[in-house]
């Protein structure tokens, strides 16, 4: 399974209200998080309550719904315990892959994901003077949907780069994206669905499976549109005072 914070840009906002934004940065590769399907039930959890410390939620792509996690769980050490001891009594009927010791596999498991959310962004600097990242909406996805979506991906991503975006036309330039991308959709659309007969699905979980990932696909690109459009506006309403003292420093 494969856990993407959906199609990051890193913004370097305008200095003035009227100066477009350079979009290029989109094409940029990012990584990915893999954790093993055999744990996945136990650690996704864990995983979800890393997001929300960070105000975001964890969907899950196949079937668009977020991943619970324990909201009372302030720093997230509790989900981690029972993300372990969930992950080790799935271990105990099946193998673990790689014939590693069940503990190490799951505690690299659990690692990467503190190693990967940790890494994120942040969020907006206090004085708005460093790129911020736009991150939409993380989800997951299975591993045999990766290749489409990634071709997908990349269509939205090479129509944006090509375009300078201004507070007044971001959401339409990210709308039109869409359109001029239907076509890589539909093709990701179908080609996910077959690949997801290796997990020996039906053809309506298949298809529903498929679609659902693309939809919610979507929901995070114009999620991160809008997440665009408000950092610019945010950068944009700092007293002009500021900006000369930020300049001085």
């Amino acid at each position: 399974m494969v856990f993407v914070p959906m199609l990051p840009i890193l913004v370097t906002f305008a200095a003035g209200a009227v100066q477009p934004i350079d979009s290029s940065a989109v094409t940029r590769a990012e990584p990915q998080l893999h954790t093993p399907d055999v744990i996945a039930p136990a650690v996704l959890p864990y995983l979800a309550c890393l997001y929300a410390s960070r105000g975001l939620p964890l969907l899950k792509g196949s079937d668009g719904s977020q991943i619970g996690y324990d909201k009372s769980d302030g720093d997230c050490s509790a989900a981690r315990k029972q993300a372990e001891a969930g992950a080790l009594k799935i271990l105990e009927q099946k193998p673990v892959p790689g014939g590693t010791k069940p503990l190490t596999f799951v505690e690299n498991a659990l690692s990467q994901m503190d190693a990967y959310v940790g890494s994120l962004p942040g969020g907006q600097s206090r004085d708005h003077s460093t790129p911020s990242s736009v991150v939409g909406l993380p989800m997951t996805i299975e591993d045999e949907v990766e290749p489409a979506y990634n071709r997908y991906e990349g269509c939205l991503k090479d129509q944006v780069s090509d375009s300078s975006v201004t507070v007044d036309t971001i959401l339409a330039i990210f709308q039109q994206a869409m359109t001029v991308c239907r076509s890589v959709r539909d093709s990701a659309v179908r080609e996910a669905e077959n690949a997801l007969v290796k997990k020996g699905w039906d053809a309506p979980t298949r298809a529903k499976a498929a679609e659902t990932t693309f939809a919610k696909a979507d929901e995070s690109w114009l999620a991160m549109g809008r997440q665009f459009r408000d950092s610019l506006m945010i950068r944009q309403s700092r007293p002009k005072s500021t900006e000369r003292n930020r300049k001085s420093r």
